[in-house]
């Protein structure tokens, strides 16, 4: 006998796109050299997040439906999504790098394998910018993901065998978000450098992980956490959102220690009214048809805009303001072709491995809590 959870029912959970959305504009915006109030890293903040609570939401789902996850099928979906587009463009710069493009000059060896192998973020950390292709810097935070699919499927399916009280499963992430927080005002106590603490895997997984505690502990899909006024919703999106980016105005030493901490935190507030209400004044903005598919083309464009960034800059005699409009406009139309020719066949064999029916937001809000019924297996 095992114990299955009525599960929500398959649908598109709202606003997920519009966010990414949000995610990529930041981070391209940060990168693109016009001045900004807004650094690049809170794009990627949200990317976490956003990473751990849908990971997490179809994991439970899958778990509450089968009473067991299967992993192979996960990792085979997360190498459907991720690997095709990514070495392609690992492909394309290293051959730059040996035909002596402009974009991937300096690019080592070792440089290359740690980009192929989602080791980024600690070759930057120790050997710093050099020997890694130009553009490719950005493949850090992938790499603080890919560990993360690679571990809390393994970690989410003991806790379901030896902890299957939820709440319990909340306890233990946050402790582990505690002491990842914790370690961090370690290391900056003891002078660690920029890069050690923005860009490591040990210090940024609690961004993740966090997303993960709301895919838990107060799942709007799972009816878990409620915001029933549209105008609630909207002014509760405002003043998380405004606090989540005042963060970036702290002094450096509370901004990457506390500050990565606190940004989490607020973002329970962004996710559960625009998941709950997407007519919600938020809501209707980020589910605009325009936003919602340049959310699907995110993950494309976070690959392919620094390199473009880059070339501009080398070749183009043009203004600032008008390299990033030609860059972006540029990186839209290759997304949009990555997209349709790698990632759209890609996702029809993901699919096929699907047993929760993941897509890239797959589950839609359901009333009400849910009950627990027994079945046999």
């Amino acid at each position: 006998m095992s114990t299955v959870v009525n599960a929500p029912r398959v649908g598109k959970i709202p606003s997920l796109n519009g966010l990414r959305a949000v995610a990529i504009g930041i981070v391209i915006w940060g990168h693109s050299g016009i001045p900004t109030v807004v650094p690049g890293s809170t794009g990627v903040t949200l990317f976490f997040f956003l990473s751990g609570f849908l990971i997490t939401t179809l994991l439970r789902v899958e778990h509450d439906r089968f009473a067991r996850i299967s992993l192979r099928d996960f990792y085979l979906r997360r190498v459907f999504r991720i690997f095709p587009p990514m070495y392609l463009v690992v492909a394309i710069l290293i051959v730059l790098a040996i035909s002596g493009g402009v974009i991937a000059a300096g690019t080592t060896w070792l440089g290359a394998i740690s980009n192929a192998t989602f080791w980024t973020n600690y070759y930057m950390d120790g050997f710093g910018r050099d020997g890694i292709a130009g553009g490719s810097n950005a493949l850090w935070s992938l790499a603080v993901e890919e560990h993360y699919y690679l571990l809390f499927p393994l970690m989410y399916i003991m806790m379901r065998r030896w902890l299957p009280n939820r709440w319990h499963q909340v306890a233990v992430l946050l402790t582990l978000c505690v002491a990842i927080m914790a370690w961090r005002f370690y290391l900056e106590a003891h002078h660690a450098g920029y890069d050690r603490i923005y860009l490591s895997t040990d210090t940024r997984a609690d961004s993740i992980l966090w997303g993960s505690v709301l895919a838990i502990g107060w799942n709007p899909i799972y009816g878990e956490a409620r915001v029933r006024n549209r105008w609630v919703a909207t002014a509760l999106v405002a003043v998380s959102s405004v606090a989540f980016l005042l963060v970036t105005r702290l002094p450096q030493s509370l901004s990457m220690t506390a500050g990565y901490t606190v940004q989490a935190v607020c973002l329970f507030g962004v996710f559960i009214p625009l998941i709950l209400l997407p007519r919600s004044i938020f809501g209707i903005m980020l589910n605009w048809a325009p936003m919602d598919y340049l959310g699907v083309l995110s993950y494309a464009l976070y690959l392919i805009h620094r390199p473009l960034i880059l070339g501009i800059n080398a070749h183009s005699h043009l203004p600032m303001p008008a390299q990033a409009v030609v860059g972006f406009a540029m990186a839209l139309v290759l997304a949009y072709l990555m997209q349709l020719y790698v990632e759209r066949p890609f996702g029809a064999l993901r699919r096929r491995l699907n047993r929760a029916r993941e897509t890239e937001n797959t589950i839609a809000p359901v009333v009400g809590a849910t009950s627990e019924k027994t079945a046999s297996t």
